[in-house]
């Protein structure tokens, strides 16, 4: 495909000061580009060099606002049609009031007033953007103030690239309220730029420089130079320029090795497979140069965890970040973020930092590491503290802790289905943080959805048969949001059933497999057919464990200790191995999954949330006895918070639910495991002990109220003997109602 630049270099102004230095920032961007970015160059102001027979940019001459003009329009609408395009633009940016007194941003040119008259207003040229035809758009400014002009004149006038399917990508020297500053040199963002686009910083199996690799670079470069470059954009990665590939991949070399994950999150380990979300990563690295708590939201199914593990954290740690072990809320969050930070310090300093976390806050622990990289703690599935039972005053201790860190070097990320942002709204500093800080999960459409199809397999020495691509984007682009998990299952399957002959991914095997929505359902029907009539109860009864019953149909996924499925068998050994036997063949169907990572038992989970709606049987499953199923949750809750406290019987069931649990105890009780019927009986021992109590108290406490009754009527008997009559009538009716089995003497007497 064509490549066209327009690159800009304004040296000489009537009414600014003069910037010889653009003059050499211009042309060395306009030789980069040529010679390593197979781009048409076309630079202003020019002249012909007639010995080489190309266009440099010169010094001498001015580039006025009617020529700077006629140059975008004509760029724009004709010469880069249907082509890649990028503008490059270094000289003075500046923002005049318009006559209702809102200010407007322009690019000065030589010419031009401080008003704005003969400038080229960003108004103008977005106009001009939206009647373009583009493949893709790079714009590259190097002149102050720009992010502001890029914020208010792009965004807040709705920048119509933004809501096009064209690749644009937008880079701006500096923030709304600093100068683009210059070195002896030239501009530093410029010089920034060009060292991103060096050779040393392309990829070694292709080569390529792209825009995502651009901004990651200039981010890192700017660093203490008092200014920040500011980045939009969106579709692919905008490949800029190509060098011969110092580790090129062999495309005769075939591997075997499955590039897909099925249900599970891409990590680190299979970082080399992870495509399509290279602009995302990025987004997330310039918000961590600005912020240390940055919540990432997202649908369920839309890739959040990947992002992250896959995506973020290989990327900082090659830029020297120490990475926290990954943890996630659980039941008991603020143990598992003690056990985060603990385990960086030796034994016998595990008691004074766990009371440092309590009394002091993470950053001073943090202070207490050697070094001076930054560190980062990823709190993974975000919403468990919302969903799996913690008491709320250690849910708000664990905000509170998380919210705090505001300065220092640990930054702190967090991944959260977008339905809980409701939740998060009790919590004031949670919900400012997630309204200025937060960086929300896109869709994954066109290029970037085709390459996370295609690259993968691509890289093991795989084709996609011819129509495979476009049939599987069209089932993903009519589906709901979410199904990238579902997407990754059917990729998996299909990777499974490839033709090993041709190299090829085939069409015939996708459309036999279900297609992306069906192929989930249909494996897990299989497998749940190959289990035995005697086992497959306890099928039901393992996904139904691992399924939290939310309000109305919000279900989520809770993991739960094998030993606690196990329990359910009670003392029986040869049935505990029979639900084993159905676990270990559900894991290595891929339907759940085991985690026994810093923990000292094994813990089972859903292999993704997506099993909750994509397989139609246990949506089936989902929908009996809801109520039934709360009231279960409720019970393991508190049996776990009873457990907590060493089997304290202040911790025994609260007496609402315990009415609960008893009202419905037939239908609960096979369900139940061992530890959970003791939980049952010891409570209703409890309870019972505590009423009898209650009703010796009460009993006294009544026999107290008419005795005391029976003195007050003797002393009125002979002043108000009709009053005393009544109040001894209204005695015996008391006493009867209260202590029907004893009527007391002096009840008695009083009447008489």
């Amino acid at each position: 495909m064509a490549r066209y630049a327009l690159v800009l270099g304004i040296a000489k102004y009537d009414n600014f000061t003069n910037l010889p230095k653009a003059v050499n920032d211009a042309e060395q961007i306009a030789q980069l580009l040529r010679e390593q970015g197979r781009f048409d160059v076309q630079p202003l102001p020019g002249k012909l060099i007639e010995s080489e027979n190309r266009w440099q940019i010169t010094p001498d001459k001015k580039l006025t606002g009617k020529e700077l003009g006629q140059a975008l329009r004509i760029f724009l609408l004709e010469k880069a049609k249907g082509a890649d395009a990028l503008i490059y633009f270094a000289g003075h940016g500046f923002e005049a009031p318009s006559l209702t007194g809102e200010a407007k941003g322009y690019l000065a040119t030589s010419d031009c007033n401080k008003d704005g008259q003969n400038a080229i207003a960003f108004d103008d040229l977005n106009t001009l953007i939206s009647k373009s035809q583009l493949s893709s758009l790079v714009v590259l400014l190097d002149c102050c103030y720009a992010g502001s002009l890029l914020e208010r004149s792009f965004i807040n006038s709705g920048f119509s690239v933004f809501n096009s399917k064209q690749d644009y990508c937008l880079i701006t020297a500096s923030r709304a309220f600093e100068r683009a500053r210059e070195d002896a040199e030239g501009g530093i963002f410029t010089k920034a730029v060009i060292k991103g686009l060096f050779e040393d910083q392309a990829k070694g199996t292709t080569g390529e420089v792209n825009a995502n690799d651009l901004i990651s670079f200039i981010s890192q470069e700017l660093k203490g130079s008092g200014q920040e470059a500011i980045y939009m954009g969106g579709g692919r990665s905008i490949p800029l320029v190509w060098y011969p590939p110092k580790n090129p991949v062999a495309p005769a070399v075939v591997s075997e090795e499955c590039p897909y994950r099925g249900l599970q999150a891409f990590d680190k380990e299979h970082a080399k497979f992870f495509f399509g979300r290279e602009k995302v990563v990025s987004l997330i690295q310039q918000k961590l140069a600005q912020a240390n708590f940055l919540p990432i939201i997202g649908a369920s199914g839309s890739g959040k965890s990947s992002v992250v593990r896959a995506g973020l954290i290989p990327v900082l740690e090659k830029n020297g970040w120490r990475i926290l072990e990954l943890i996630l809320p659980g039941v008991e969050p603020l143990a598992e973020l003690k056990r985060a930070f603990t385990q960086l310090f030796e034994r016998t300093e595990i008691r004074e930092i766990s009371a440092l976390i309590d009394t002091e806050g993470l950053p001073t622990v943090i202070s207490r590491l050697t070094g001076s990289e930054r560190c980062l703690l990823v709190v993974d599935q975000f919403e468990e503290i919302f969903t799996l039972g913690s008491q709320e005053e250690e849910r708000q201790r664990f905000i509170e802790l998380l919210t705090q860190v505001s300065k220092g070097r640990l930054a702190i990320v967090t991944t959260m289905r977008a339905d809980f942002l409701e939740y998060c709204l009790n919590y004031k500093s949670l919900t400012q943080l997630i309204q200025e800080q937060a960086a929300y999960m896109p869709p994954l459409l066109g290029a970037e959805l085709e390459e996370a199809i295609a690259s993968p397999a691509n890289l093991q020495g795989y084709q996609l048969e011819k129509g495979l691509l476009p049939t599987i984007r069209q089932e993903v682009v009519g589906q709901e949001k979410g199904c990238l998990p579902l997407l990754q299952f059917a990729l998996t399957e299909l990777w499974e059933q490839r033709d090993q002959q041709t190299q090829q991914l085939t069409l015939a095997k996708f459309n036999e497999l279900g297609g992306v929505i069906g192929a989930l359902n249909r494996h897990a029907e299989n497998l749940y057919a190959s289990f035995t009539k005697q086992q497959q109860p306890w099928v039901k009864w393992i996904f139904l464990k691992l399924v939290r019953t939310g309000a109305e149909d919000k279900d989520t996924r809770q993991r739960q200790p094998k030993q606690e499925l196990l329990s359910l068998a009670g003392e029986n050994l040869d049935e505990q191995q029979a639900i084993n036997q159905v676990i270990e063949k559900l894991i290595q169907g891929r339907l759940i999954v085991t985690d026994t990572e810093a923990r000292e038992e094994v813990w089972i989970d859903l292999a993704h949330e997506a099993l909750i709606d994509g397989w139609q049987k246990l949506r089936k499953w989902r929908q009996q006895d809801r109520d039934l199923r709360r009231l279960d949750d409720k019970l393991a809750d508190a049996l776990r918070e009873w457990l907590h406290k060493k089997e304290d019987e202040q911790y025994l069931m609260p007496r609402g639910l315990l009415a609960e649990v008893q009202k419905n105890w037939e239908k609960l009780k096979p369900d139940l495991s061992s530890p959970a019927q003791k939980f049952y009986q010891r409570s209703v021992a409890y309870e019972k002990e505590r009423s009898d109590e209650r009703q010796v108290a009460l009993r006294v406490s009544h026999e107290a109220f008419l005795l005391e009754k029976t003195v007050t009527i003797k002393k009125i008997l002979r002043v108000q003997p009709l009053t005393a009559l009544v109040m001894a009538i209204q005695a015996i009716a008391e006493n009867i109602e209260r202590l029907p089995d004893q009527i007391l003497t002096p009840v008695r007497n009083s009447v008489q």
